[in-house]
């Protein structure tokens, strides 16, 4: 190794010699010994953080590509996880370690902040698709990178955009995305869950998956194939038609379902919550009819309360938990606002209501008014 050029005052020499030795010394031992791994790994850190000059630097460069090129792969991979989070190393270093198998070069690709947008692209163009997810999977992308990934058209590239929530699609992205998430549900799910996609794609999606299961249940069910294919028409209808605040009302097969729910013991709070988390409303009160034996037109009136009273009375009654409540009574807010967020004001009531009324008074009350009075409730217990 050449040092001549170095000043003899140099805090670079002695850490090279040093790093030549323990490289010397990781290549001899035949059982690789982790203390000369850690020896090594050591020096590359005390070097790369030392400020040299460029001419330092890429002396630098060459000897740790060098070093890279003849370490075994364990080695490269534990170098470039260390070298990934740093933001002093020479660029040079860092596209050799990004343009290596994706097993050493993937903590570089999602965490190298000295990799700049025309780094990323060269990438990209220049790698496999396992490069292009670790690079969607960065904290930060700019609409550049974000465009170029989605237009390699790759399903699982895009699915890592999809579920990368530290970034903002867009609305180029989007359409790709949507494009492919209408052959691959491992795009469509967390694409669907992101707050960017409009309701104009989220229909496409739904309808197009829709129609894709129901065509593989007729090919591959024979029995009930038809039941089946119009339960799958009323969910996607759910989801695809949001309804108006007077369009909640559940449809028979929706009241079907969750008698044969009940009757199974699968008719859960868990499971309510679920389905009214998706949005599917009318779903919801058929089950919350069913779970609570209220008539569910009123349980239609209740939602539509205000003060969220009937909707306490009625959950306290079953012993809905206080959180459920709470949840029940937020995610139904369009029923009652019409477009507008939530009233705190009505809320706080609502939760007040709900910590003072017992569940014994909760049971009375409904007992006494009966399944379809409830409704009448809207003042405070005494």
């Amino acid at each position: 190794m050449n040092l001549g050029f170095l000043d003899k005052s140099s805090k670079v020499t002695p850490l090279l010699v040093r790093l030549y030795d323990s490289s010397k010394l990781y290549s001899l031992a035949k059982d690789k010994k982790p203390l000369a791994r850690v020896e090594l790994t050591s020096a590359v850190s005390e070097l790369l953080d030392l400020k040299v000059s460029s001419r330092e630097s890429e002396l630098i460069s060459d000897v740790l590509i060098e070093l890279l090129r003849q370490a075994e792969k364990d080695l490269c991979k534990a170098m470039a996880e260390r070298l990934s989070v740093m933001d002093n190393v020479p660029l040079r270093l860092v596209l050799h370690l990004a343009n290596d198998e994706i097993d050493v070069s993937g903590p570089v690709l999602r965490n190298s902040p000295v990799l700049k947008d025309l780094d990323l692209i060269y990438i990209i163009k220049a790698q496999t698709s396992a490069h292009w997810r670790a690079i969607a999977s960065r904290k930060t992308l700019s609409d550049q990178i974000i465009n170029v990934l989605a237009d390699t058209k790759d399903f699982d590239t895009a699915a890592a955009l999809a579920e990368n929530t530290n970034i903002k699609l867009t609305e180029h992205a989007l359409v790709a995305l949507s494009d492919l998430a209408q052959k691959s549900e491992v795009v469509a799910r967390p694409l669907l869950r992101r707050e960017e996609v409009s309701r104009e794609l989220a229909e496409k999606i739904y309808q197009f998956v829709g129609q894709e299961l129901k065509q593989y249940i007729t090919q591959n069910f024979t029995a009930d194939a038809r039941a089946a294919s119009d339960a799958i028409d009323e969910v996607v209808l759910e989801f695809v038609d949001a309804p108006a605040a007077s369009e909640f009302t559940p449809t028979q097969a929706m009241l079907n379902a969750a008698d044969r729910f009940r009757e199974k013991g699968l008719l859960t709070i868990k499971l309510m919550m679920g389905t009214l988390r998706r949005g599917q409303i009318p779903s919801f009160i058929a089950q919350f009819s069913r779970f609570t034996g209220i008539d569910h037109k009123t349980v239609e009136e209740i939602l539509m309360q205000h003060n969220g009273q009937g909707l306490a009375i009625a959950c306290r009654a079953v012993e809905v938990m206080k959180e459920d409540f709470v949840s029940i009574y937020l995610l139904t807010n369009r029923m009652r606002a019409q477009g507008r967020t939530v009233d705190l004001n009505d809320m706080n009531k609502a939760i007040t209501y709900f910590n003072r009324i017992k569940t014994d008074v909760a049971r009375s009350l409904l007992k006494a008014s009966g399944p379809s009075g409830i409704a009448q409730f809207s003042s405070e217990p005494e």
